[in-house]
């Protein structure tokens, strides 16, 4: 017996779904890369995350050039005004 499947519109709208998580967490990591940056430095004391490192470093500086760094900067400093700041 064949398993069920679901409709084509219904695949396509979890594959929309997936894609929208990807493009805001990328957004995220451009918009926040020092804290990508400072959160993997922290854990690398064996040094398995220097590739990650290494990449997380080239997305701040890529960040930085292109102006996005300095929005997020800014739209955090707005949120710990709004929430106070954080530990």
């Amino acid at each position: 017996m064949d398993a069920p499947t679901a409709p084509a519109s219904k695949a396509l709208n979890a594959r929309q779904g997936g894609a929208i998580i990807y493009v805001v967490l990328a957004l995220v990591v451009f918009a926040y890369p020092g804290g990508l940056v400072a959160w993997l430095d922290d854990r690398n004391a064996s040094g398995w995350l220097s590739l990650p490192l290494a990449a997380a470093r080239a997305v701040e500086t890529a960040s930085g050039a292109i102006g996005v760094k300095q929005v997020g900067e800014a739209l955090r400093d707005k949120l710990q005004i709004m929430f106070g700041a954080g530990g």
